[in-house]
């Protein structure tokens, strides 16, 4: 009887010591698994937010051009402060995410890039909860809302209008606006919806 309890527990401590070993395997595999998952995501992000400075600077190189032909020093002053923003741009490193009030600063100034082509037809407002500064948002998300906003908005307005970005907290909910007037008659748009598209993938990357 002995013996036979001997060895059962012998076996049962083997079974033991297997079913241990499949467990820390199963939580290796599923520790690597995430990890590729992270690095892929992390991946995708950057190539997201590398899509954002070249559009950009698509646009505002247009919009120079356009300006040398009629208004050369304004054209210069564009560039100027394209320069600088490009330089603030890059302070941000590989951050995927910064705290909204830096998102907002960044959004200002892309504005008051733009107040240089439109002048007294582009105006802009924020308002921001006071809860609200310290929220980490990608970097640039509202880049592309932004530019959307002037080139499908304020261009088509002969009186221009105000852009105005809001942000508001529901609990573990941030939301964030960006309202501009339109012109119901204006051209169909012919781009190529590189910018909300952008947008949309990088906001289900990070949060689902």
């Amino acid at each position: 009887m002995l013996f036979g309890i001997g060895v059962l527990l012998f076996l049962l401590s083997i079974v033991v010591h297997y079913l241990l070993l499949a467990f820390d395997a199963a939580r290796a595999a599923e520790r690597r698994a995430l990890e590729l998952q992270v690095l892929a995501r992390d991946a995708e992000l950057k190539a997201l937010r590398s899509q954002i400075q070249p559009h950009f600077l698509f646009n505002s190189l247009n919009s120079i051009s356009a300006l040398t032909a009629t208004d050369a020093g304004a054209a210069r002053a564009m560039t100027i402060r394209l320069a600088e923003f490009f330089r603030t741009t890059l302070k941000l490193g590989q951050q995927h995410l910064i705290p909204l009030k830096e998102e907002i600063k960044l959004a200002e100034f892309f504005l008051s890039i733009e107040q240089v082509r439109f002048a007294s037809r582009l105006s802009f407002s924020t308002r921001l909860e006071n809860d609200c500064d310290d929220v980490p948002v990608p970097s640039l998300l509202l880049q592309p809302l932004l530019e959307n906003a002037v080139s499908h908005g304020i261009a088509h307005l002969v009186e221009g209008g105000t852009i105005t970005i809001e942000a508001q907290r529901n609990g573990n909910t941030t939301l964030i606006r960006v309202t501009n007037p339109c012109d119901a008659d204006r051209p169909r748009n012919t781009g190529t919806g590189v910018g909300l598209t952008n947008v949309r993938k990088r906001l289900e990357s990070l949060y689902g």
